[in-house]
């Protein structure tokens, strides 16, 4: 973190009760000598290196204990960790070093010519992954104790990325683990990619601040093995994303009792995935949570367990010291409009390509444009409508694309769902619809009926063009929004 003196940053670093203690690791994320090129070892390399303080450090590493350690080497020896996913494609990672100005990559060993194509001639191995060292040219973007969050791509481009001061994030995190009941007696599994900020912050950081024993797993994502480790390991609270539940409800899934408390997020759960659920889950509190699409911290939560039927649409209220407003758009006469975010949690700024206008001021504050339309009911309590590239106009009537998409997500057996926009010159003709499905619930033999049956609950103007199903198995099926 940064804290002030006499009017200069000083760089702090961070030390979470248990950071150097072992950390489980289940079979899946490669095993045995995880455990002995921790932390310090870590450390020591990084604060021998010959860097400008405050540059970009990429880390494309897959979920294991050496992540968590290699992140907080970086982080403390005043440069700036960027977790990015382990097989991001080398074009990909040839941007987000130039776009980040970045100083130096961390990976899985790889050829001589793979690293010549990222620009960098010689990588030295640290422990069991390999270090590269870029040229710096362009001005350092970024400073001691901030991390930048990359994006996943569904909001913005794909080589972008959001900066955060990583005391705000401990802010966040706590805040989360608050909402959701976490305390120092649970046991964490991670089993999302620890890349992205639902991983990263809410359960990481979270679990770290509050002194939980921390299992870590990873993708791909499968039934059994997630089974395995809920009882192999004792674990009392998951995160999951939508994606993941309905691959739990279609398979009919109890989960072991001692499982207490299970998050959503990374995307909106349908309602009759949460109701089957908790049908089959009685003990089990189960919170849906929302943050923000761009990479950003957690903003509200909903104890569905302790609400009716009317709230497995919602995403909850606003989390402690976090502000919410609803800003209209077009004539605003349905209630619904873009939410605005008021926190000291926020990101200070986004960096890389399809960088665009993030905050504005209303009323004296600074507010972030989350790009999502929600509405706000009496109570307090966001319901998600989908986002603002979600409303199209086709023949001067406007639709709402994300609730054709929401309504496509109740159908038992769809895993996820796609559009795509079709053009006729400069006109939006339409869009088509693509489902993937689990095979066993869904198939060639009868999509044509669910199909029928989708196309009667839309409006005539709501329609996709085409419907195409993509079937699969749904077992080993890993998709993170």
């Amino acid at each position: 973190m940064i804290t002030r003196a006499e009017g200069h940053a000083t760089f702090v670093p961070y030390e979470p009760p248990g950071l150097f203690s072992p950390v489980m690791a289940t079979p899946a994320v490669g095993g045995g000598d995880a455990e002995e090129k921790h932390y310090q070892f870590y450390a020591d390399h990084w604060q021998r290196q010959n860097i400008e303080p405050g540059r970009v450090v990429l880390i494309a590493m897959p979920n294991c204990p050496d992540l968590m350690y290699m992140f907080f080497a970086v982080l403390n020896s005043g440069f700036v960790p960027a977790l990015i996913p382990p097989l991001t494609p080398t074009e990909r990672i040839l941007h987000m070093l130039e776009d980040f100005a970045a100083a130096a990559l961390v990976r899985t060993p790889a050829q001589k010519g793979r690293w010549k194509e990222l620009g960098i001639s010689e990588a030295e191995p640290l422990g069991r992954w390999q270090v590269g060292t870029c040229r710096q040219g362009s001005p350092a973007l970024t400073q001691p104790g901030q991390v930048v969050i990359a994006t996943s791509g569904t909001s913005s481009s794909f080589s972008s990325g959001c900066v955060h001061h990583f005391d705000s994030l401990r802010r966040n995190a706590l805040r989360h683990a608050k909402s959701i009941g976490m305390n120092a007696n649970d046991r964490v599994l991670i089993s999302l990619p620890m890349c992205y900020s639902t991983a990263l912050v809410a359960q990481m950081i979270a679990a770290l601040e509050i002194g939980c024993e921390i299992v870590i797993s990873g993708p791909p994502f499968s039934i059994p093995h997630y089974l395995a480790d809920l009882k192999r390991y004792g674990v009392t609270l998951s995160s999951l994303t939508p994606v993941l539940l309905r691959q739990l409800n279609n398979r009919e899934t109890t989960l072991p009792p001692g499982l207490k408390k299970l998050t959503i997020g990374g995307d909106l759960a349908a309602p009759r995935e949460v109701e089957d659920f908790l049908l089959r889950h009685p003990w089990i509190e189960l919170n849906l949570t929302y943050g923000i699409s761009e990479a950003g911290p957690r903003v509200s939560t909903c104890p569905t367990h302790l609400m009716g039927r009317a709230y497995y649409a919602s995403v909850g209220r606003p989390i402690d010291q976090t502000e919410v407003r609803i800003l209209p758009i077009t004539d605003g006469q349905d209630g619904q409009g873009e939410l605005l975010i008021y926190s000291d949690t926020l990101l200070i700024k986004r960096i890389g390509r399809g960088k665009r206008q993030t905050f504005v001021d209303l009323d004296g504050k600074r507010w972030l444009r989350t790009g999502d339309i929600f509405h706000q009911d009496a109570d307090g309590f966001l319901f998600f409508k989908g986002r603002i590239s979600d409303f199209i106009v086709v023949r001067d009537e406007k639709v709402n694309i994300g609730a054709v998409k929401q309504l496509c997500r109740e159908i038992k057996g769809v895993l996820t769902c796609e559009t795509q926009i079709v053009s006729n010159g400069d006109q939006i003709a339409g869009f088509d619809v693509i489902l993937t499905c689990d095979d066993t619930v869904i198939n060639e033999s009868n999509s044509q009926q669910y199909s029928t049956s989708l196309l009667k609950k839309l409006k005539r103007h709501e329609r996709p063009r085409d419907i195409n199903f993509v079937y699969c198995d749904a077992t080993f099926f890993a998709q993170y929004k």
